[in-house]
């Protein structure tokens, strides 16, 4: 009798993380063995995010200490826990064979921001654990080729774009992003800019694109302030020989090379990310008002529940920051903590009594979130003019990287725990709902999200002092909020409702990450298999794939940004039950359990 086949489509974080899961349950097999073959153009591992062959200025916006690809006690699953390293704890030992990957490995600690680049030595190394993890009669075979076709049958039948085909008794798929699908208003940006001699890139990661199209000492509009504005801005500064360097006084300064263009900068929220916490907060069991039970009784009970429970993930976000601050400076709050607890539970968050009361027991404004600048920054401020602007916004960057940074402002720190548990609730429902709830889940975790994103997934704190520097030098201004771009005679022009007057260049970037597209065309095997769709439907707990009538294919299965299967998340704190470890053990049970039986 022939041995079942699992083939695997992608070797990134999500490969990685479900082959070291099929190693950890592979007593399910029952001693039948199979073979795993594992279709990947990248490297096993890194992937394409994560590849060697990248800028070494590109960083990870996690610290070293708060990454890990291995399951912990936290991890609630049916599986066994296979603890693993950090990265900080395996660059410790690790002896990477690039000289300059060896050098970081060395020097780098627990509150590290590490190299893209190391991170993927990192995904390698943890790829051929998991291999060697398997046993003796599970064979692994490595196919450096993309998959390109994918043919229903008896068997599934995999065309490789080296002309290879495979056939597998199951298909997993999970290529991570296929790239975006090139929109109408993108189309005319590119025609209008080939037609006055300019330059436009359209969403992408900034290191994907030939950024030295963009030339020097010109004027370029961005659209986009999060990380990849900001990956954009290092390669278009450091990338083109600047250097930031501190002088004599410790201020941080930019020295131009001279070949930088000109950048300005704007989006809807009109500020750069908040930066990635030093910082240590204390952790604590799991949200206090922002439960399950509550966001469930609330969708199913409430009218206008998404606009409740969006205040209601506000009040866990400020919870968790008075929280921190009553227990590591409670003689910096005029009230008892049970009193304080009690109080703050008592009324709404957004309620104006609240806010009197925590304006009369916490004296200091420097330890009280500010809620209105985090949800919109801009509102109400008005500027004469770009510069007026740029010295408000460098005023801001200098605060919150000081908060970012300072042991007295853990507090500020202890929101991104709250974010936690916000975020890990509304993954938990949505692979667990019924599909009018979980539709509803994922409205409200859209929502959530992009606050979030603003609030949790900004840059290492040095990023906004550079960010700073920059402006100073006269190489960076902001546009403000409520971007417009738009085609005006022989430039684009950009409008904010921050600015009096619009900015106008040939050239315009917009700088963010397409949203995931199966139709892009990137991909031909995603592209064929969604069939017109943006994703590849899948049911939300055993992610199958969905045929046009929507009912489960029982050889098909897709985990990524591409399926709309609340697959979420690849590196993942350790210590925090990550629905990452948790959807993977499930999955490779199902599929160990399913080859035991082919």
């Amino acid at each position: 009798m022939s041995r079942p086949v699992l083939a695997v489509v992608g070797a990134g974080p999500r490969g990685t993380g479900l082959l070291e899961r099929l190693a950890a349950n592979a007593d399910l097999l029952d001693g039948r063995g199979c073979e795993v073959h594992v279709v990947d153009p990248r490297a096993p591992g890194a992937g394409h995010v994560w590849r060697a062959a990248q800028s070494p200025l590109l960083l990870m916006n996690s610290r070293a200490g708060e990454v890990t690809m291995f399951t912990d006690g936290s991890v609630d699953c049916a599986g066994p826990v296979r603890p693993g390293p950090t990265l900080a704890e395996w660059a410790a030992v690790a002896r990477p064979a690039d000289p300059e990957l060896a050098a970081e490995a060395a020097g780098l600690t627990p509150s590290s921001f590490a190299t893209r680049r190391l991170a993927g030595e990192y995904l390698r190394w943890c790829f051929d654990r998991a291999v060697a993890a398997l046993p003796d009669d599970v064979r692994v075979v490595v196919h450096p080729a993309a998959a390109v076709g994918l043919a229903d049958g008896e068997r599934q039948r995999l065309t490789l774009s080296d002309g290879t085909q495979l056939d597998a008794d199951i298909v997993l798929l999970a290529q991570g992003n296929p790239g975006g699908h090139r929109t109408p208003e993108q189309a005319a940006h590119q025609a209008f800019a080939a037609g006055i001699g300019g330059v436009y890139i359209p969403p992408a990661c900034p290191g994907d694109e030939d950024l030295d199209r963009l030339p020097a000492g010109e004027p370029v509009i961005v659209s986009g302030l999060g990380l990849a504005f900001v990956d954009l801005v290092v390669l278009l500064t450091e990338g083109r020989g600047g250097k930031f360097v501190e002088d004599v006084d410790g201020v941080l300064r930019y020295e131009p090379s001279g070949h930088e263009p000109v950048l300005h900068a704007g989006s809807r929220r009109g500020v750069p990310y908040l930066p990635k916490p030093t910082v240590p907060a204390r952790r604590h069991d799991g949200p206090r008002f922002f439960t399950p039970d509550f966001v469930v009784e609330t969708l199913r009970t409430t009218e206008r529940a998404q606009g409740v429970l969006v205040v209601e993930a506000c009040r866990e976000l400020v919870w968790a920051h008075y929280r921190e601050l009553l227990a590591t400076h409670p003689e910096r709050v005029r009230m008892d903590a049970d009193e304080f607890a009690a109080a703050f539970a008592a009324v709404p968050v957004t309620n104006p009594g609240l806010q009197a009361l925590v304006e009369q027991v916490v004296p200091d404004p420097d330890d009280r979130p500010d809620l209105s600048f985090l949800r919109s920054p801009l509102t109400g401020q008005a500027f004469a003019d770009q510069s007026d602007l740029d010295g408000w916004l460098c005023d801001r960057l200098s605060t919150t990287v000081h908060r970012a940074t300072a042991p007295r402002h853990s507090a500020h720190a202890a929101v991104l725990h709250g974010l936690a548990d916000v975020s890990g609730v509304l993954e938990q429902l949505i692979g667990a709902a019924d599909r009018d709830l979980r539709a509803q889940v994922l409205r409200l975790s859209a929502r959530i999200s992009r606050f979030g994103a603003f609030l949790g997934s900004g840059p290492p704190p040095h990023r906004l002092a550079q960010l700073r520097a920059l402006v100073e030098a006269g190489g960076l201004h902001f546009l403000g909020a409520d971007l417009v771009v738009a085609a005006d005679g022989d430039a684009f022009t950009a409008r904010t409702a921050s600015l009096p007057e619009p900015v106008r260049a040939r050239h315009l970037v917009e700088a963010r990450l397409p949203d995931p597209d199966a139709r892009s065309g990137i991909d031909p095997l995603l592209a064929g298999i969604a069939a017109g769709r943006a994703q590849v439907p899948v049911t939300p707990d055993t992610f199958q794939v969905l045929d046009e009538a929507g009912r489960p294919h029982p050889r098909r299965l897709a985990m990524g940004l591409f399926a709309g299967s609340g697959a979420l998340g690849s590196f993942s704190r350790p210590g925090t039950n990550a629905p990452f470890f948790q959807q993977n053990d499930a999955t490779a049970r199902r599929l160990l359990h399913q080859l035991a039986r082919c």
